[in-house]
C-alpha cells in the first residue's frame, strides 16, 4: 500500500496541526519534517565524534516506540511474520526499500536496503541504535553488537541476546502521551488540501517540498535530540542552507511567514498564530506535539529549525526565548 493509499483510506488521518497514523499499531500522532534538515544534522553530529549520543538517541527512541506504541499482540507473533509487518510500514512511509529480521544461530539478524539515513550519509551509528532499540523491545532482552555492515544500498546489522541484563527507560506513559497529544478539530488548511495544491509532491510512497524529501516521523525522537542538546547551535545554519535553496528570495516577508505557518501546520506540529512586532516575530504554537519520554518535552529543534527559516528574511535574527506552558508553546525571535 502506498502512502497515497494511506490518506485516501484515512489510515493517515490529517487535521489542522496534526497527522494521526492507524496503520496496524496503535493510533499515534506523527509529525513530518524535513530529510535534509535532520539528516544533515545527524552527519554533523557523527562527523564531529558524537557517534555514541546518536546511537543513545535511535536506541532510546525506538525502545519508547516499540514498547509503548507497538500492541503486544503484533511483537508476540512469529518472528517472520512481524518482519513482514515492519517490512510493510517502513516502506509505506519512505524509509527503506526493504527490511528483513531473523533469527540465525541464536543471532539476530537484520538486513536492509536503501535506508533513508544511511542511504544518504553512509556509516553513522544512529542508524544502529535504531535498530539495537527494536530488538532491546522486542526480545526484552540487553543486546550486543556483533557485527555491523553499512552503505548506501545495502546493509546488514547482526546482534546477541544478552538475558542477564535489560534494557529499561522510564515514560510517561501512552495514557498520558494520548491526553497531551489530542487535538480538537479547528478550520483550516490541512496536509491533505497542501498535497492537492501541491505545496508537496506525493511520488509513489514518498513526500517531497520542492524536491527535498519529507518524513513522518513520531516526535519523541525531537524530545529525545533536544534533551542531549548536541550542537543545537548548528541547527539553524543546516536548516538554512536548506531553505535558501527551495525559497525564493524575492517573495515578500508577508508570502514567507505565511509559507512558514503552512508547512509547520500541515507537517504536524500544532496550530500556528505568527505575530509581528517591533524588530521580533512570536510563534505562538497550540497543541505541539508531546514525546513518550519521561523527562521535561522540549522544542529545542524545531524551534532552530524555524530560526534557519527567517535567516532567509535577516540573517540577523536571533532566538530570544521558547517556553511552553500547558499546550501552548511561545517562540520569541528578535533582532538587534
Amino acid at each position: 500500500m502506498r502512502i497515497s493509499e494511506l490518506f485516501r483510506k484515512n489510515i493517515l488521518e490529517t487535521g489542522v496541526g496534526g497527522v494521526v497514523n492507524k496503520l496496524r499499531i496503535k493510533k499515534r500522532r506523527n509529525s513530518l519534517f524535513f530529510g535534509d534538515i535532520f539528516i544533515g544534522y545527524v552527519r554533523e553530529c557523527e562527523e564531529s565524534g558524537y557517534s555514541k549520543e546518536m546511537m543513545d538517541i535511535g536506541r532510546k527512541w525506538m525502545f519508547l516506540y516499540f514498547g509503548q506504541l507497538v500492541p503486544g499482540t503484533i511483537k508476540k507473533l512469529p518472528l517472520p511474520i512481524l518482519s513482514r509487518i515492519m517490512k510493510r510500514v517502513w516502506i509505506n512511509v519512505g524509509l527503506m526499500e526493504d527490511f528483513n529480521i531473523k533469527m540465525k544461530n541464536g543471532m539476530i539478524e537484520i538486513e536492509t536496503r536503501k535506508e533513508a539515513i544511511t542511504g544518504t550519509i553512509g556509516r553513522n551509528q544512529f542508524s544502529v541504535g535504531l535498530f539495537m532499540g527494536i530488538c532491546n523491545s522486542l526480545f526484552d532482552s540487553g543486546i550486543d553488537v556483533v557485527k555491523v555492515s553499512q552503505t548506501r544500498n545495502l546493509n546488514r546489522y547482526v546482534f546477541r541476546k544478552d538475558r542477564n541484563r535489560k534494557f529499561r527507560i522510564r515514560s510517561k506513559g501512552k495514557k498520558t502521551y494520548d491526553r497531551l497529544n489530542c487535538l480538537k478539530p479547528v478550520k483550516g488548511f490541512t496536509l491533505h488540501e497542501a498535497l492537492e495544491r501541491k505545496i508537496f509532491q506525493l511520488r509513489g510512497n514518498r513526500i517531497y517540498f520542492r524536491g527535498g524529501s519529507v518524513y513522518t516521523v513520531e516526535s519523541t525522537l525531537f524530545h529525545l535530540v533536544g534533551e542531549k542538546k548536541i550542537l543545537a547551535d548548528r541547527i539553524p545554519e543546516i536548516s538554512y542552507n536548506f531553505f535558501r535553496r527551495v525559497i525564493d528570495s524575492k517573495t515578500t516577508v508577508t508570502r514567507k511567514l505565511g509559507l512558514i505557518k503552512i508547512l509547520l501546520q500541515t507537517m504536524g506540529w500544532g496550530v500556528v498564530k505568527i505575530l509581528e512586532r517591533k524588530k521580533k516575530i512570536i510563534f505562538e504554537i497550540r497543541n505541539p506535539p508531546f514525546g513518550l519520554q519521561m523527562e521535561r518535552d522540549n522544542w529545542i529543534f524545531l524551534v532552530n529549525a524555524v530560526l534557519g527559516y527567517l535567516w532567509i528574511l535577516d540573517k540577523g535574527f536571533k532566538l530570544e526565548s521558547a517556553k511552553h506552558q500547558g499546550k501552548l508553546l511561545e517562540v520569541v525571535y528578535s533582532k538587534p
